[in-house]
């Protein structure tokens, strides 16, 4: 299971823009930012899209927005 992301011109550029500061900073790692992806088991992939597919993921958000009604976008 591979998520990607994809981001708008206004905000990459504001992404390059931060990178190439901490670059300057030496902020960044000695790696690639990429390599730095999480990376999950097949297995793991599989329980999380069964836990999508069969409602369990969205029977618990709603269950903790319904206890905590700020964490419900505005």
């Amino acid at each position: 299971m591979a998520t990607t992301l994809r981001l708008g011109p206004e905000l990459s550029a504001v992404v390059q823009r931060a990178r190439r500061r901490a670059e300057e900073l030496g902020e960044l790692p000695g790696e690639p930012i990429s390599s730095l992806e999480p990376r999950i088991s097949h297995e793991v992939g599989e329980v999380i899209l069964e836990l999508l597919r069969d409602g369990t993921y969205a029977e618990a958000v709603e269950r903790t927005v319904a206890d905590d009604p700020e964490l419900t976008d505005p």
